[in-house]
């Protein structure tokens, strides 16, 4: 449609030059998938392989199952009731789905996407920077293996389905394997496949539910998780790439860059987003109460990540845009007007719950492990007691010997849960998913380690040693594959009380499709029972009462039961059915003593009540004043709080502005902030600090900053001080985006404000230097935010501002403040006089920026009287003065100007000689030429090979051109190596924790993960050719300990460790277990390298912002210690790969 072409424009196309990956490189990548055909695929090994990790628990033994090329790029995997197990291949990683690091010229447009059709428009505008057949030529896979021999290793395969090729598709992440069909999560859709023959191969494939991945953004931020819930339900993910949904019914949901958890019916009705505000929840899981959790991932920017009690109704916060001052920072039109880090670090929004951080965001229950992955509960007596009511959890780190996989256990606290303990079961292998096997075992989805497509994939099983646990599974085992259809209610009845979660629901789901009405409503109310057991009959009903069985009257005289989670129970599969007649049982149950009942009857009456409904309203409210009253249960105000969202109304909510009760004001704005409601200002002058500062966010991050509550944010600006930096950042804001004549002085008057952060002063000069051309980007949120329209122009603005900057200059002023009101004044018309700028810019005492800046507006303001003194500044002794002289010379258009220009770039400053470069460029092009074909000869210093390269690549003429295809031609890292020298040791720390996404993996002092070496002393081990290659081919050397080499036997064993030594008779390697082996050369048969876990960064920055980073990571030795602002630890090793 024409208007994704037109957001193209609105932020301005990308330079190809910026290109994260060209054209070339990715076809470079390109290889035939999958690598081995299935026509020439060997006949299964059928026999167990040596493990290759390291198992922590003393009550498991492990071995591999299958490896490739039987399995390529698992990602993930699921167990139908016979036992065979379906694995999705995910082999589209840039060979079908992009990433915005590596595809920089997409970033624009993809904040700006909302439907998959905005997605597929922003392909073909940019279908000439992929190979032709990027988006089709890959599927990812479903494959089935069974081990039909029992021996413990697969021995039949099928390709149950290929058809995941699509332009639009995603990355196939999530499998649930049942009786009668197999649901798979892949971008846009939700699957469905069924065989209706059994053999192996998928007869009929029907997407349930689209629209979802309307943004590109990160790799991996796919659909997933694909579960069934205890009520019936389908339940799945989707991570920040977000989702734009016409239900069945007609309506639309939608939350482009935003986490998601849904729910459906198995035919895709019922469609509901159940909560979001998430980053990326690979997988779900429910616990034997029926709650669902998932395990949310980092961001990468100095978070951490997050395990997640799934509320109905709730808002985790994230949003993709919050990457935005970090990994995009360089890319997006906000110039220098944005945060230092996003609002999600430096308000802690992904903290645990405390009063300090934004409190409309449904905190985490817990922080848990640093990459989660794939998720399952443990059930069942074929388990180590140990284990039992506790998530295995996939802990995906890139280097397969940074993997772990966890146990994690969990307790109540208030109306929710937090976990207590975190334990490793696993070390040193690549996985991805995991499974509880209905044979007792615990099986492993081994990717193979890194961020890439490899040849690594296996899947790895893990056996009890205990022969009575073995016992257990193999008879659970049995009952699964013989199914429950044939089975007697009572033998269904006796299942409901089995310990084993699995075989507990697989009873309810059976009685529920016999209609057992009478039998399930009797045990639901018979006290008797185990109080699980009844949990399952609750269910039951919830499940029957969806299909139009009447079930009300019992479960509604459930919420009378003594046991508390009964009531819990039946509140929730109240509001599920909808039962309209139930709303009185359940506003009694907004006064339990559980805090546990109260919050799931306050969401339980959003689904029976009608939207208005003054009782219910009032007495949710009651529930905020009266929990106010001591310690602050989150959960509980998160299930009011959703509750009131589609009840309440505005006016009952400003109605409660004055109220005496500090939570019932509080809940009170957080509604009025999901309704952006401009009745927030209300509350700027509230009495509590937190609620006036939840007043600021609320209508600044919302619609209602665009109206008279916008206002009232901005005329905040003289009492600005009183607020944390984050909401100073908005009250500046606020007044650019109202952009009149009195928001322009307010921001003056913060530049003025000695009390403010320092970056709030420097971003009010950045909010007026950026006056006229209305940034599409919100300089706060990171967002795609256009202005109201208005007309805005410099010359206005400087009328409007002229004696307040006159004013605000004749002050004592930070040198960078300086420095910014003086290009202010230049670019704004405000003319100051020309001897006082000729003073500024020639007084040594004063700091380069300060004295450039009026070089600029002297430049500007007086041209024809600037000429004499920008001829004198060439000669500064400041290089940055003098390199700025020169280029106003250029712009000034003064004779002599080309020798100066080679003399600089003969031995002047580097930042002189780039002035000069670029002055050439313009007057002397072909000097350009000549300076790059005789670099060597003529002795050009190599800090300027990379600049005169731009500028040689920038012209158009088939001679250079022919020149630049030459040198790209001459060896793949051939542009890469011009950005050995010449950085910015500064501007690479920014690149370093921003857009590099370094943090990640690195530490430097103090910061950072612990994936890959230290990096605090990396300057005094590598020299900057090694640092070069080992950002743009991280697999060229692997630092010691960081990677795992692939040996194969010649009898067909494979084994994995660190290369230790080598010599033309032997290969030592070092197991995860740390023990060595001696292998004889005869014995292998050949030896894979270690496979880095790093990304090719290098390629996936601009080569200037390359050249600075390797600077930066020069720089780090421990005679630089204090120049970081780090000063922690040291490490030695090399760069991870």
């Amino acid at each position: 449609m024409q208007r994704s072409f037109l957001f193209l424009s609105a932020f301005g196309l990308l330079s190809s030059s910026l290109s994260a990956l060209t054209l070339e490189e990715m076809n470079q990548r390109q290889q035939p998938m999958p690598t081995v055909a299935e026509k020439d695929l060997p006949p299964l090994k059928n026999k167990p392989e040596p493990f290759p990790g390291l198992v922590k628990h003393p009550g498991y033994e492990a071995h591999t199952w299958v490896r490739f090329p039987f399995v390529e790029n698992p990602g993930s995997f699921g167990f139908d009731p016979k036992g065979r197990l379906y694995v999705a291949e995910a082999n589209r990683f840039w060979r079908g789905v992009p990433d915005l690091r590596g595809a920089n010229e997409l970033i624009r447009g993809d904040f700006q996407a909302t439907t998959l059709e905005d997605r597929a428009n922003l392909y073909k505008t940019w279908a000439a920077r992929f190979p032709t057949t990027f988006f089709t030529n890959t599927a990812d896979r479903l494959i089935r293996l069974e081990d039909r021999d029992g021996n413990g290793a697969a021995d039949h395969r099928t390709l149950f389905s290929d058809r995941f090729h699509e332009p639009l598709d995603g990355i196939g992440f999530s499998v649930l394997a049942e009786e009668d069909a197999v649901y798979f999560t892949c971008i846009p859709n939700l699957w469905k496949l069924t065989d209706a023959n059994d053999d192996g191969v998928a007869d009929a494939e029907k997407a349930l539910v689209g629209g979802f991945g309307v943004r590109v953004s990160f790799i991996g931020h796919d659909l997933h998780g694909i579960t069934r819930g205890p009520d019936g339900r389908l339940y799945f993910s989707v991570g920040d790439r977000g989702y734009h949904v016409t239900t069945q019914d007609g309506r639309v949901l939608s939350g482009a860059g935003r986490g998601a958890i849904f729910r459906c019916e198995s035919d895709g009705s019922g469609f509901e987003v159940f909560c979001k505000g998430l980053r990326n929840p690979q997988e779900l899981a429910f616990d034997e109460a029926g709650n669902l959790f998932t395990f949310d991932n980092t961001g990468d920017i100095g978070d951490l990540a997050r395990m997640v009690y799934a509320l109905e109704g709730s808002d985790s916060g994230w949003d993709m845009s919050h990457q935005s001052a970090h990994q995009y920072v360089t890319m997006l039109d906000w110039e220098d007007f944005h945060p230092k880090t996003s609002m999600w670090v430096a308000e802690k929004m992904f903290e645990t719950f405390n009063e300090e951080q934004p409190q409309w965001v449904y905190p985490p229950a817990s922080h848990v492990a640093r990459g989660p992955s794939g998720v399952t509960f443990l059930t069942g007596v074929s388990l180590p007691e140990d284990l039992r009511g506790k998530f295995l959890l996939a802990n995906y780190r890139g280097a397969s010997q940074g993997c772990t996989v966890l146990t994690v256990g969990i307790e109540p606290k208030g109306a929710g849960y937090v976990a207590n303990s975190e334990d490793v079961l696993v070390e040193g292998v690549g996985v991805t998913d995991v499974e509880l096997g209905y044979d007792g075992s615990l099986y492993l989805c081994d990717f193979g380690g890194g961020w890439s497509i490899n040849t690594n994939g296996a899947i790895e099983k893990l056996t009890p040693k205990d022969a009575a646990l073995k016992k257990a599974g193999a008879e659970t085992q049995v009952i699964f594959a013989k199914g429950l259809k044939d089975e007697p209610v009572a033998k269904l009845m006796a299942y409901l009380e089995s310990p084993d979660k699995r075989l507990r629901q697989a009873a309810q789901f059976e009685l529920v499709k016999r209609k057992e009405t009478t039998v399930l409503t009797a045990l639901t109310n018979d006290a008797t029972k185990p109080l699980k057991t009844r949990l399952h009959g609750i269910w039951a009903l919830d499940q029957l009462g969806r299909q139009g069985v009447p079930v009300g009257d019992t479960l509604t005289s459930l919420t009378e039961d003594k046991e508390s989670e009964i009531r819990a129970q039946a509140a929730r599969a109240l509001g599920s059915v909808r039962v309209l007649e139930s709303q009185e049982a359940l506003l009694a149950l907004l006064k339990d003593e559980s805090p546990r009942v109260r919050s799931l009857a306050a969401i339980a009456l959003q689904r029976v009540t009608k939207p208005g409904d003054a009782k219910v309203t009032e007495a949710l409210y009651e529930v905020a004043a009266r929990q106010g009253a001591g310690a602050v249960d989150p959960v509980l105000r998160h299930a009011v709080l959703s509750a009131l969202d589609v009840i309440g109304t505005v006016p009952a909510a400003t109605a409660r502005a004055q109220a005496a009760e500090r939570e019932v004001r509080l809940t009170a704005l957080l509604f009025l902030r999901r309704h952006q409601s401009p009745e927030c200002a209300l509350f700027l002058k509230d009495n509590d600090a937190q609620i006036r500062r939840e007043a600021v966010r609320a209508i600044y991050d919302t619609a209602a900053v665009d109206g008279p509550a916008g206002d009232a944010v901005a005329a905040l600006a003289p009492e600005a001080a009183a607020f944390p930096p984050t909401l100073q950042q908005r009250i500046v804001a606020a007044n650019y985006r109202r952009g009149g004549a009195e928001n322009a002085r307010h921001l003056l008057h913060l530049v003025k404000e000695a009390k403010l952060d320092a970056a709030t002063r420097s971003a009010a000069l950045h909010a007026l230097r950026l006056w006229e051309k209305q940034i599409v980007t919100d300089p706060v949120l990171g967002l795609y935010r256009p202005l109201p329209k208005a007309e805005r122009t410099l010359t206005r603005l400087g009328q409007a501002i002229e004696a307040d900057l006159r004013a605000l200059l004749a002050s004592e002023l930070p040198p960078q403040l300086a420095s910014l009101a003086l290009k202010l004044a230049a670019e704004t018309g405000v003319r100051l006089e020309p001897k006082t700028l000729q003073n500024f810019t020639a007084n040594p005492a004063l700091a380069a920026e300060v004295r450039t800046a009026a070089l600029d507006s002297l430049v500007t303001s007086a041209p024809a009287e600037a000429g004499e003194q920008v001829r004198r500044l060439m000669a500064d002794a400041n290089p940055a003065v003098s390199a700025a002289a020169l280029t106003h010379g250029y712009t000034l258009k003064l004779d002599g100007l080309a020798e100066i220009s080679r003399a600089a770039i003969a031995s002047g400053p580097l930042v002189k000689a780039r002035a000069g470069i670029a002055g050439l460029t313009t007057t002397h092009p072909e000097e350009i030429a000549t300076l790059w074909q005789k670099r060597e000869s003529n002795g050009l210093r190599r800090g300027l090979w990379l600049d005169v390269f731009l500028a040689l690549q920038a012209q158009t003429t088939p001679a250079t051109q022919a020149l630049v295809s030459a040198h790209v031609a001459s060896a793949p890292d051939a542009v890469y190596r011009l950005s050995e020298t010449g950085g910015d040791a500064l501007r690479g720390e920014s690149v370093f924790r921003n857009q590099g996404g370094c943090l990640q993996c690195h530490k430097v002092g103090s910061d950072g993960g612990i994936q890959g070496p230290d990096l605090t002393k990396i300057g005094e081990r590598l020299k900057a050719d090694k640092l070069v290659e080992s950002l743009v081919n991280p697999n060229a050397v692997i630092a010691p300990g960081y990677g795992l080499a692939a040996i194969t036997m010649k009898d067909g064993t494979l084994l994995m460790g660190r290369l230790a030594k080598e010599n033309k008779d032997a290969v030592e390697i070092v197991g995860m277990d740390g023990k060595p082996a001696k292998l004889e050369r005869s014995t292998i048969a050949s030896i894979a390298p270690p496979v880095s876990a790093m990304p090719p960064l290098g390629t996936a920055l601009p080569p200037r912002d390359l050249r600075d980073l390797v600077a930066y990571l020069a720089s780090r030795t421990a005679a630089n210690k204090k120049a970081g602002k780090d000063e922690a630890s040291h490490g030695d090793e090399k760069i991870a790969k």
